[in-house]
């Protein structure tokens, strides 16, 4: 296993694991099992803030949760990292959104809190680019992350139907944020078939 970088194999001998008991080989992708990087978390004494739920979406399976976590490193200073964790149709066929979007988030802040992140993906991950084609929903993953808080507004505007907030909303993102996220609710798109009949016509009927 020479493909696997340095810090990862100190890291893993830290908690008295290996590369082979607690990471594979995902099509070129070095991914790292979700047990290992919860024993990481203990060791370094890794805590969590709070979740914060940006995007709550159960009919649909989407959702979107940001975490926090903080640590002491070996200086004595404290370090907080956070990362955002989302689940559509698109990336996770597991029945339960939230726990896997928690998952995710967490995994993360774990990995980058522990200087991993860069090196190694982890398992909860490893579904979106076990497949080549997978790379354009990569793409899109990153860019509802890029702008979780425009999702958000239109999401909030739509669900109170504050249609004047909607469309200041929408007129003042640039074009090239609403086409990076354009993307069709049965592909895995962030936005439901509602959210995007409403941001397309104003639902009040006047033009």
């Amino acid at each position: 296993m020479s493909d696997i970088p340095q810090p990862v194999i100190d890291v893993l001998k830290e908690i008295g694991e290996t590369a082979k008991t607690s990471t594979w080989d995902c099509h070129g992708t070095r991914v790292i099992l979700h047990k290992a990087l919860e024993k990481i978390a203990a060791h370094k004494g890794i805590e969590f803030e709070l979740p914060v739920h940006l995007v709550t979406d159960p009919a649909n399976k989407q959702v979107a949760i940001q975490v926090i976590g903080s640590m002491q490193d070996a200086q004595g200073k404290f370090r907080a990292e956070w990362s955002i964790g989302e689940v559509s149709p698109a990336n996770c066929k597991n029945a339960y959104p939230f726990a896997m979007a928690e998952k995710r988030a967490k995994d993360r802040v774990i990995l980058k809190l522990a200087g991993l992140h860069g090196y190694v993906y982890s398992e909860d991950e490893a579904e979106d680019f076990k497949d080549s084609p997978h790379a354009e929903l990569l793409a899109y993953n990153e860019a509802v992350r890029e702008n979780i808080d425009f999702v958000f507004q239109v999401k909030e505007a739509v669900a109170n139907e504050e249609w004047d907030m909607l469309r200041a909303i929408i007129e003042e993102t640039p074009n090239d944020v609403k086409l990076a996220l354009n993307r069709a609710p049965s592909k895995g798109g962030i936005f439901t078939t509602h959210e995007v009949k409403c941001m397309k016509q104003n639902p009040k009927g006047d033009n």
